[in-house]
């Protein structure tokens, strides 16, 4: 049973919504009535929680990747994948739109903390430093798609908001470093309210934006030993914490059943009925009663997960091309549906054509996956139904221990320090009990561990929405994401008995100017001062 409180759901302070509230006019904020107390403080911070990125915005982003394309292809993720996207496609505004609400949400906040009649002091220093946080957080993340944009700290009017510059994206993420390092000393380790930003959770959010700002890619912030050594401390500091643990089991990570178990650092809150979402209509099986995944995977995604030997499939005797998916690293099947995988109502998923007349076989409608593969994370049978399908309760998880664990080793292979330290980091998480693989040994060259780290984050990570920003911060977009065709599942023809791979004609285009979305072209013509990225005008 969730333990968060009902606030974080229900509070919209000004979405007009009654209930908890509906005392306070719905249209604004009235001084007269608000901003009096401690209580107007943690219902103002409740409300900023709202706009943290939903799961089809987050897992859906790994459709622009390599392991996944779009089932869609009037989608915007379509046109985006194959760079045919411009600074009027829909994804772009609606992205710059969604995270500045956010932020305007806490520069409320912090105009007007300081009218209140304080009685508790710890207790708004802590929902302030939640607030501020939760600003960075989306900072980081309008960082990571656009480069540089507006740093805006109070709230703006119409007029002024005409005049603003794009910051220098240097200044975002030193400006995030210090709201952090300064927030963290207030965040409790611990919190019965679950959802809220802790230190663990301040600290992640700290250790990501810093491992993707390293990357450097816009050109002009090249402080990559700083970036590194700023993400290798805050990840070290989570781990020091003593507070998180991997889970045993990495297939139970996503059920209702083990929500906000000891691996989760932040996550977006959610109730059915309440604050609901719709990740089972967005990304399950036709044949469980939904639209279709938006999301189908491509071999790219299987080909990584080693055999149990802990061997490359091209390098392992022990692999049977004919049984592809048999005797594989076990978060492969924690991951993908693939022909042969109980789905969460007890059927067999099949996709392959002839073998059934499921409704999940490729070529049966335009909404199954387009590759025969299916994204399995958050996929539960409390989710079937007419009824569910869009009410789904379950928590989104945006940090976890694991990516904490293989920043931690990455930012140590990149400094070229403690390799036996980033050895030991990655073997943590390759030997999770119910994962079991094989640990790595002797690898001593930085070429040779920063290859095991990112085979590590692609197949411990895999369609969590991370794929998206580690091929543009790597800089290998390019290489991964230029496709001319797409390759899905493989398996064993019904009547020829020969082996088939799925093949579509779809394409994938990536081009330098794709490493940064465009300003969009709406806010651009509010705003003559804002420049475009390069490659987008």
């Amino acid at each position: 049973m969730k333990k968060i409180s009902i606030y974080l759901f229900l509070l919209s302070i000004t979405s007009g919504c009654t209930g908890i509230l509906d005392t306070i006019p719905t249209d604004r904020l009235s001084s007269e009535v608000y901003w009096q107390t401690d209580k107007d403080a943690e219902y103002a911070a409740n409300a900023v929680y709202q706009f943290l990125e939903s799961p089809s915005t987050i897992l859906g982003r790994d459709d622009m990747s390599d392991i996944a394309r779009a089932t869609f292809e009037n989608s915007d993720e379509s046109k985006v994948e194959a760079s045919i996207a411009d600074p009027q496609t829909g994804i772009f505004q609606n992205t710059w739109n969604d995270l500045y609400k956010g932020i305007r949400r806490c520069n409320d906040y912090m105009a007007n903390i300081d009218k209140i009649t304080v009685t508790d002091e710890a207790a708004v220093n802590r929902i302030t430093a939640e607030v501020r946080t939760l600003r960075c957080y989306f900072y980081s993340r309008l960082a990571s798609y656009f480069g540089d944009v507006p740093l805006i700290t109070a709230p703006v009017g119409i007029g002024e908001s005409k005049t603003l510059v794009r910051t220098p994206v240097s200044e975002i993420y030193d400006f995030i470093y210090r709201e952090i390092s300064e927030s963290a000393n207030y965040l409790p380790e611990r919190t019965n309210e679950k959802g809220r930003v802790t230190k663990g959770a301040a600290l992640g959010i700290l250790a990501r934006a810093m491992l993707f700002a390293a990357g450097n890619v816009t050109g002009t912030d090249a402080r990559t030993d700083v970036y590194y050594g700023r993400a290798m401390t805050a990840a070290d500091a989570v781990i020091a914490s003593g507070v998180y643990a991997l889970l045993d089991n990495y297939g139970d990570l996503f059920t209702y059943e083990n929500e906000n178990n000891r691996e989760v650092i932040f996550d977006r809150q959610y109730i059915k009925d309440l604050q609901s979402n719709a990740v089972m209509n967005s990304f399950g099986a036709v044949s469980l009663g939904n639209n279709g995944s938006m999301m189908s995977p491509t071999i790219v995604l299987v080909d990584e997960y080693e055999t149990v030997n802990g061997r490359n499939i091209a390098d392992d005797p022990a692999y049977d091309p004919r049984k592809p998916y048999e005797n594989r690293d076990p978060r492969l099947g924690y991951t993908l549906y693939v022909p042969g995988s109980v789905l969460p109502d007890g059927a067999v998923y099949d996709s392959r054509p002839g073998w059934s007349s499921s409704a999940d076989v490729i070529g049966a409608s335009y909404q199954v996956s387009k590759t025969g593969l299916l994204p399995k994370k958050y996929i539960n049978a409390e989710d079937i139904g007419q009824s569910n399908r869009t009410n789904c309760g379950i928590n989104l998880i945006l940090i976890r221990y694991a990516e904490i664990l293989l920043t931690a080793a990455e930012a140590r292979i990149e400094l070229n320090v403690e390799q036996d330290v980033a050895l030991r980091y990655i073997n943590e998480v390759r030997r999770r009990p119910d994962v079991n693989m094989p640990a790595l040994s002797g690898l001593v060259a930085q070429g040779d561990l920063r290859a095991a780290v990112r085979h590590e984050r692609m197949v411990e990570l895999g369609l969590e929405g991370s794929r998206f920003f580690d091929i543009r911060r790597w800089k290998i977009a390019e290489d991964v994401c230029n496709m001319d065709q797409i390759t899905g599942m493989r398996y064993v023809d019904a009547v020829s008995g020969e082996l088939v791979t799925i093949t579509t004609d779809y394409k994938k285009k990536f081009t330098k100017r794709d490493y940064l979305w465009p300003i969009p072209y709406n806010e651009r013509q509010l705003n003559t001062n804002l420049t475009q990225n390069e490659g987008w005008n």
